[in-house]
């Protein structure tokens, strides 16, 4: 991996990092103090998905494979050329399809569903990271 590509790669994993440590004192508030800071974490589920296909690119363009045209094919190359467990890859294409409903207003946007998501995103994004740092130090 050349030494701009693994700095990409650091920077991006140490920013993954600082989202879920940004996220996680959501999940000690109540639902109706979630609901008064939905657009926070709305912003910072899109911030994760991003960095995550962000990272998983750079992975990809590191092996020397075709780059993926989508969050979906991000994941599920990271599937079948890296490894990345099925059952993760999928967590991760829902994460980000929720990701593409918050950023192009797709639908109208189920506050609810948005607070529920807090203590799965952090399970979620602190597997994938785990996953990422075995292969990137």
């Amino acid at each position: 991996m050349s030494p701009d590509r693994s700095e990409v790669i650091e920077r991006k994993y140490r920013m993954l990092l600082q989202f879920l440590k940004d996220l996680r004192p959501y999940a000690e508030l109540d639902r109706a103090a979630r609901r008064k800071e939905h657009y926070a974490i709305e912003r910072l589920l899109q911030l994760l998905c991003e960095v995550s296909a962000d990272l998983g690119l750079q992975l990809l363009k590191a092996s020397g494979h075709q780059l993926a045209g989508s969050y979906r094919e991000i994941f599920a190359a990271l599937r079948t050329r890296a490894q990345l467990p099925e059952e993760l890859a999928e967590q991760l294409m829902d994460a980000c399809a929720m990701r593409n409903v918050l950023t192009h207003l797709y639908d109208a946007i189920d506050h609810e569903r948005v607070i529920e998501t807090v203590e799965p995103a952090i399970e979620l994004y602190a597997q994938y990271a785990e996953w990422l740092s075995a292969r990137i130090r």
